[in-house]
């Protein structure tokens, strides 16, 4: 195929990716962490102030905010104690929901800037698999890439998923364009692309040990390095070039270092304006230290020089905190500090099964191919970017205590589609029908996507299947509170007939979106200001998955006889205060409607949902009387 034909048919498949990444937007609402990231970024850009949600990439946040220069939403005012004590979620959620603002040209206009990251992450997988399979290896993992649902799902959110999918593929791919020919563009280009990374996720520091893997293995390969001024036409001999590439390393970290402090308007406070004893982050700097570790000397040195903008440091110091106990749920287990196999299984049954099929053929027509002990070690340098980047990414994963989404693995797909694009070689070789069988792979790959559309993050291959992913994993994985809308529709094609109870989690705002009901067991996750809700009784009952689980309440994880001890007290409590003048505290009052409505969960276990909006909601319908069974009746216990 000629260049531009080929050319053309990845534009039009990665044209065709941003459209059907984008163009689900107005089917969800705001997902998780949208509303702080989105709202953080119009503030960087309008106050020149980084107070809100440092720790979620600079890089997207700014990126994300660029189209609302030009609209002008009204933001909140300043004047008020959410900003100085950077409480994000508050003014973001009067931004979103209280000052009249357009909620779904916001979300759709910040989303499809970042698809634009997904855009260059599949140029890059595109360019790498022709590199290394040829032209029909090249449009297969473009292919496999644009209809991947992972890639769908978390390629058009106004989070820094994507953006750091792509910046470690193009900090790999630029530093062993280095490695190969030093010239000023090529360093500049690596210098560039590690300060971008660096901006955009706090994983960045991975990228040391991969770079540290291609430079043994480029010092190893060859004793001669081509290079232009000043080091000359070629420099030779393995020490010097050891030297050249550690002086290039570092003069592409200053400039990494510059991108940095230019992300942050070169400045080192992380406020504009600072006002003692009115102004403060929202965690303070002793609950991000109170874990200790070896880190946190490094960053206090780091403050105590300015060595990174302040803000920079604390976003760091704030991941580092908060990434190594984090509540997550796995196959009806709960954990604070993760599992060797969460990674390895939601990449097992959130991928579709077609890619493991095509990756097996590649590697079966690779191994099948004869070549010398040289050729195949020159096959290995080849691969040797992606190899570090696959390797050490799910090194580092398999040990991480932060197990709440598996979009956090995202980095190692583009290399699953550069193997599978090894398969494309059987479209050209005997037996045919062995190519027979990679188009079918590749057309079953692409069906599962178009079927689960516009649910993308609700992605579940045969193994699970969307309907029964709640019984498995929630959060991000499935659950990211993207489905009011779908929630809403529902509601109109089933008007209610009884109350409805709701229990929801996520960020975004029931009212805006016409959904009436009493909130119950997720105070945590609701924005507007409420108190402990009424007497329970029987109508519909609609609740989240996450929720459903009990990951995030007081209540965490199954229902026990040491929670069913708790819960007795709570309620001997409660009926002691009854017909007093005496109440229960705000605090009393949540615990007691949390271990309520974990027993209740408890107990519809036993029962199938009668619906499930968007494969997020679980939908029951409960009398008077099973309600107050399931609340003070003795149930059973393990």
């Amino acid at each position: 195929m000629k260049p531009s034909r080929m050319l053309a048919a990845a534009a039009a498949i990665l044209g065709l990716y941003w459209w059907m990444a984008t163009s689900v937007s107005d089917t969800q609402c705001t997902t998780g962490d949208e509303i702080a990231h989105l709202t953080a970024g119009y503030s960087y850009w309008t106050t020149n102030d980084y107070r809100l949600q440092p720790e979620n990439g600079n890089l997207p946040q700014r990126w994300a905010a660029i189209p609302l220069l030009w609209s002008r939403p009204r933001f909140p005012s300043l004047d008020q104690d959410a900003w100085r004590i950077s409480d994000v979620w508050d003014l973001g959620f009067q931004w979103f929901y209280g000052n009249g603002n357009d909620l779904a040209a916001m979300l759709r206009s910040g989303r499809r800037m970042i698809a634009l990251f997904g855009v260059a992450a599949g140029a890059l997988v595109f360019l790498w698999a022709r590199r290394l399979h040829g032209d029909r290896g090249a449009l297969l993992a473009a292919g496999l890439f644009a209809f991947c649902p992972t890639m769908l799902a978390n390629g058009a959110l106004v989070t820094s998923d994507m953006t750091a999918c792509c910046m470690f593929l193009a900090c790999v791919t630029a530093f062993w364009a280095m490695a190969h020919r030093i010239t000023l563009p090529r360093l500049l280009l690596f210098g560039l692309s590690l300060g971008l990374l660096c901006v955009s996720k706090f994983s960045a520091p991975l990228i040391a040990p991969m770079c540290a893997a291609l430079f043994a293995v480029r010092v190893s390969g060859s004793d001669e390095l081509p290079a232009s001024w000043p080091l000359g036409a070629r420099v030779r001999g393995r020490a010097r070039v050891a030297l050249a590439l550690v002086g290039a390393t570092l003069a592409a970290c200053a400039l990494a270092i510059a991108v940095i402090w230019a992300s942050y308007g070169f400045r080192y406070a992380m406020y504009e304006r600072f006002e003692p004893n009115r102004v403060r982050s929202l965690v303070g700097w002793d609950v991000l230290e109170d874990q200790g570790g070896p880190t946190v000397p490094v960053l206090r040195f780091a403050r105590a020089h300015e060595l990174l903008p302040e803000s920079y440091i604390y976003g760091f110091a704030h991941t580092y905190r908060f990434s190594r106990y984090r509540k997550a749920f796995l196959n009806g287990d709960y954990r604070s500090t993760g599992w060797v196999q969460f990674f390895p299984y939601t990449t097992a049954v959130k991928t579709p099964l077609a890619l493991f099929g095509l990756i097996g053929l590649g590697a079966l027509l690779a191994a099948s191919r004869r070549r010398s002990q040289a050729e195949w070690r020159a096959r290995a340098y080849e691969w040797s970017p992606l190899l570090a980047l696959f390797a050490v990414y799910w090194a580092f994963s398999l040990t991480s205590g932060l197990n709440i989404g598996h979009r956090h693995i995202m980095p190692v797909y583009p290399v699953l589609f550069v193997m599978a694009a090894g398969a494309a070689g059987w479209l050209e070789r005997t037996p045919r029908w062995a190519g027979a069988v990679v188009a079918a792979l590749a057309v079953w790959f692409a069906a599962e996507s178009v079927w689960i559309r516009p649910r993308y993050l609700a992605y579940f291959n045969e193994i699970v299947g969307p309907a029964n992913a709640w019984h498995h994993l929630v959060d991000s994985s499935l659950d990211w509170g993207q489905d009011l809308p779908t929630l809403r529709r529902w509601l109109d094609a089933h008007p209610p007939d009884a109350p409805v109870f709701i229990s929801y989690f996520g960020s975004g705002d029931l009212d805006y979106y016409g959904i009436k009901g009493t909130r119950i067991g997720d105070i945590n996750f609701e924005l507007r200001r409420r108190g402990v809700p009424g007497i329970l009784a029987g109508g519909i009952w609609i609740i989240s998955v996450t929720q459903f689980q009990q990951v995030y309440t007081e209540a965490r994880g199954p229902w026990d006889r040491q929670k069913e001890a708790h819960y007795r007290g709570l309620l001997a409590h409660v009926l002691e205060l009854e017909g007093t003048k005496t109440r229960l505290t705000y605090q009393e009052g949540v615990e007691f409607e949390e271990y309520q409505f974990a027993r209740l969960c408890h107990v519809l276990r036993a029962r199938r949902p009668v619906a499930q909006p968007g494969y997020t909601f679980l939908v029951f319908r409960l009398t008077d009387a099973e309600v107050m069974r399931a609340l003070y009746e003795p149930v059973p216990v393990p």
